[in-house]
């Protein structure tokens, strides 16, 4: 039983390990790119579409911030932050419980020992 469930947790590990790692990717990128964004963006309004002059760098971050796309990675990058919190949580929780169940194991190790019992 003790090599089951030893074997269990290491394989949830392995699985979180590797979704946790995606989201991690995921949120790197997710924030680098907002970046590379925003100054796309700020470059389109960069010319105001009603005096056709240059805008202030103020109003094309304003325009920049306020387009629907900028906003919709604003979101994207929101969940990815979530799902790597998400997940991150889940591994210590994992952890902890397999820290517990070596802990108890070896705990009935020495007790054994110490009254004699043989397993």
């Amino acid at each position: 039983m003790s090599e089951e469930y030893q074997e269990q947790q290491i394989h949830k590990l392995r699985e979180l390990g590797k979704k946790y790692a995606k989201a991690k990717g995921e949120l790197s990128f997710l924030d680098h790119n907002r970046q590379i964004l925003l100054a796309k963006l700020m470059k389109e309004h960069m010319v105001s579409s009603n005096t056709g002059k240059l805008d202030s760098v103020a109003s094309q971050n304003r325009e920049a911030r306020a387009d629907q796309r900028y906003v919709d990675h604003i979101k994207a990058l929101s969940i990815a932050v979530q799902n790597e919190a998400e997940l991150s949580f889940e591994m210590t929780i994992v952890r902890i419980n397999f820290e517990t169940w070596k802990t108890k194991m070896i705990n009935q190790m020495k007790e054994a020992k110490d009254y004699g019992v043989k397993k």
